[in-house]
């Protein structure tokens, strides 16, 4: 359940003042909405399309002043108008998902330099950043000259003295602030992933098998041969000896967002990698460099090489929860529902990056109960600002030490929201 004080601070309305668009400009903002909602990104969902629409035609027509969490859950969702927003958190889930798969979108190639139109985080209303605009030359006044005496030129040697004082007093500060502008100082995203990024050898991303309990329409076909295509920058693929007896390569949507924002994060560190489907890998694969193991029940070598961690996956019955190995009988972290629910649940997820005794590698796992909360542990570790707040929780040689944290995301309708970090551990 969602506290009050998050739904309050979701009720409030955005304060986005945007200029005024042209005719022109709101033309292109409109054609940019239906490539959006076109793509393979947006076009399989009802929810998503709706938002988008409603939330853009408001700001176009400069409206926004009442865009707030239950006005969209009313008028865009058809939502009772008294509904209990923290009982029913599909505004918040789905702008959450539209601001991720947002990003998804601007990253895929051809698509880096069109027009953008972007969500931040605790507003409702878009914003749109034209990729030719630049900002309006700003306007000033003159101000009436008034005829004065002519100043008595200086000295030239005044002047050259006057100038070499200054130039020796100005520089010490301009070394001093160039240096505070240039140096880089990492950010808890540098730091979390920097045993991997500074190993000398290529990461292995290992993804998992598709989990029976998934609906088919949940399923992409044949995933991980086209993610073998685009990111397989590493060793040729090593035959598994079980690959004869294992169903053709299959991937749930989850997983595949999962894959790319590791694979978006470790892109941008300019870091090598390259993608094995869990059938197709084998232990000599994870001795030869770090490893990225993506999903949890659904990935036999997240099982194998991540138990015995103080937060572990466990089963009772047929439930699913996280253990937390210092309080045995605890079920705080349970999945509340059903995978398959249309309803609002909770889903959890482990992330665990510790230095492996079997493979003798880094080894990071991203173990969500369901797929979902892989889905949000994936999400997680990609954020600076959800990695910042695990610091907080365990500060400590975070670029040295083994590290495991425990993640909680709602689900709406097969899409999770904002990841939140329940628990840190540091060793």
């Amino acid at each position: 359940m969602l506290s009050e004080e998050t739904s309050a601070s979701a009720e409030k309305t955005a304060e986005v003042e945007s200029p005024s668009l042209s005719a022109s400009q709101q033309a292109k903002v409109r054609e940019q909405l239906d490539r959006i909602v076109a793509s393979s990104l947006f076009r399989n969902s009802r929810r998503f399309p709706e938002f988008l629409r409603y939330t853009i035609n408001r700001a176009l027509n400069e409206d926004t002043e009442g865009v707030k969490e239950r006005t969209i859950g009313v008028e865009a969702f058809g939502r009772d108008p008294n509904y209990d927003t923290n009982v029913d958190p599909i505004v918040r889930v789905t702008a959450a998902a539209i601001r991720k798969r947002l990003a998804h979108y601007y990253r895929e190639i051809g698509h880096e330099h069109e027009l953008r139109i972007e969500f931040a985080r605790g507003s409702y209303v878009p914003e749109f950043r034209f990729p030719a605009d630049e900002p309006p030359a700003t306007s000033v006044p003159s101000a009436e000259i008034s005829p004065v005496a002519p100043a008595v030129a200086a000295a030239p040697h005044q002047n050259a003295v006057l100038w070499a004082v200054i130039a020796c007093l100005a520089v010490p500060y301009f070394v001093y602030f160039g240096f505070q502008l240039f140096a880089k100082r990492p950010t808890a995203l540098d730091t979390f992933w920097s045993p991997i990024t500074n190993a000398n050898a290529p990461a292995l991303v290992c993804i998992p098998v598709m989990d029976p309990s998934v609906d088919s329409s949940a399923i992409l076909p044949d995933a991980t041969a086209v993610s073998r295509r685009v990111l397989d920058v590493g060793a040729p693929r090593k035959p598994s000896q079980s690959a004869e007896q294992t169903p053709p390569d299959r991937v749930t949507f989850a997983a595949s967002m999962a894959l790319s924002t590791v694979s978006s994060v470790l892109g941008g560190m300019k870091k090598v990698f390259h993608v094995r489907h869990v059938n197709d890998a084998n232990l000599n694969d994870m001795e030869d460099g770090p490893v990225v193991l993506i999903g949890g029940f659904t990935n036999r070598w997240t099982m194998n090489l991540d138990s015995g961690l103080r937060f572990d996956l466990a089963r009772d019955g047929t439930s699913r929860y996280v253990a937390d190995r210092k309080n045995a009988s605890s079920r705080a972290w349970q999945e509340s529902e059903p995978a398959n629910s249309t309803n609002a649940f909770t889903d959890y997820a482990v992330v665990s990056r510790v230095h492996s005794m079997t493979t003798g590698r880094v080894l990071l796992t991203i173990a969500g109960l369901d797929r979902f909360g892989t889905q949000a542990g994936a999400d997680c570790v990609a954020e600076s600002s959800c990695l910042a707040t695990a610091e907080n929780i365990a500060p400590g040689d975070w670029k040295a030490k083994n590290i495991q944290l425990v993640l909680r995301t709602t689900v709406i309708g097969g899409n999770p929201g904002e990841p939140t970090v329940l628990a840190a551990y540091l060793w």
